[in-house]
């Protein structure tokens, strides 16, 4: 009779503590599921939850249609968010890159609308742009002061830059003439006269428009980069030029805040 009576006991011992044990699993399962809440969901961690609830923990099966019926349609909510997700960082890259090409779109809207697109030349490579204006759209033959009517056209160039201040990394601008020799007081050689225009430019963008030092430069090459001979007047004319070239800036796709997208 003893012996009957302990083995009744055992059984009772072993169900009660099958009681214990599923109500600490159903527990941490809640747990975990509610920190799961709280966080991002992504395609990684949802894997992760499934791979740990099919049967790992003894209290759900291994069949992924029982685990979806539990919690409702995750890997959908998933997919939404993640392609969401992809969209919104693709988006951010593509309009970050498309700013400098829109520099390039509003200088030339600009000049066409002006109508100074026949003397002044607009090319662009991927990290380049090249703003090319003859010498008599800024300055008079043999002087390096600013003209009158050139302001506006000036101002017109400044804003833009300032406008895509973040995606410009330098702005180099660059004096040449023709290989006519010059010997005035103010201007001993050529070398003056073209370093003079260029300074002057860079001065107008700075003090007038406080584009930041750091980014501009200027050199005065004389005659010595020809684009064209200077054995005619129109090839004289095309080498008497201002070149301001726009250097796009290597980590304007690092700078960008994504959070503001």
């Amino acid at each position: 009779m003893s012996r009957k009576r302990k083995t009744r006991d055992s059984g009772s011992n072993q169900a009660e503590w099958l009681t214990t044990y599923s109500d600490l699993v159903t527990l941490l399962l809640t747990f975990f599921v509610l920190l799961f809440s709280f966080s991002t969901i992504d395609a990684a961690k949802w894997r992760t939850l499934v791979s740990s609830l099919q049967g790992g923990i003894g209290v759900l099966d291994g069949n992924p249609d029982t685990i979806t019926a539990e919690f409702g349609d995750m890997p959908e909510m998933e997919r939404k968010i993640s392609d969401k997700d992809g969209k919104k960082d693709g988006n951010t890259e593509k309009n970050v890159q498309d700013q400098f090409v829109q520099l390039y779109k509003d200088m030339d809207e600009y000049l066409r609308e002006n109508d100074i697109q026949a003397e002044v030349q607009l090319s662009k490579t991927q990290t380049e742009i090249l703003v090319r204006f003859r010498e008599y759209v800024l300055f008079d033959t043999g002087k390096a002061d600013i003209k009158d009517d050139a302001v506006s056209i000036l101002n017109g160039v400044a804003q833009i830059l300032k406008k895509f201040d973040n995606q410009i990394q330098r702005i180099r601008v660059e004096g040449h003439t023709d290989s006519r020799p010059i010997n005035t007081y103010i201007y001993p050689t050529n070398w003056e006269l073209s370093g003079g225009r260029a300074a002057r430019v860079v001065r107008y963008f700075q003090e007038g428009y406080g584009i930041p030092g750091n980014k501009l430069s200027f050199a005065g090459y004389g005659e010595y980069y020809p684009i064209s001979p200077n054995d005619t007047e129109e090839g004289m004319s095309q080498n008497r030029r201002v070149d301001i070239t726009i250097v796009r800036s290597s980590g304007d796709i690092k700078t960008i805040d994504t959070k503001k997208e």
